[in-house]
């Protein structure tokens, strides 16, 4: 179990979590992540919970792995529904489980 909560991380390098195969609790909730890789959680497979709640979500191109893993993952989310996104405008407090990662546009 490794829990990283309220630490005011910004990002995680993108292999952080590859060296940690039994890793089955993982907390990044409280911190200031906007944008997650989702393909970093495939390399845990005894992830069994996982907190990303209380996070400032930029939900934009740059989160669709994330929102592709989530729809996909058997792991329990922190409340799914505190998952939330403060941008883009048109996206504010809308649950990141409930986007379409197809739909999830960068600006140019």
């Amino acid at each position: 179990e490794l829990y990283l909560r309220n630490n005011e991380l910004e990002q995680l390098p993108s292999g952080v979590f590859s060296n940690m195969p039994n890793l089955s609790q993982l907390g990044l909730s409280g911190n200031r992540l906007k944008t997650v890789d989702g393909n970093m959680f495939g390399h845990m497979p005894e992830l069994k919970k996982l907190y990303l709640h209380n996070n400032p979500w930029q939900c934009d191109c740059n989160i669709i792995s994330l929102v592709r893993w989530m729809g996909q993952t058997k792991a329990t989310m922190s409340p799914r529904d505190a998952l939330k996104c403060v941008s883009p405008p048109q996206l504010k407090n809308k649950s990141l489980s409930s986007l379409q990662p197809g739909k999830l546009q960068c600006n140019a």
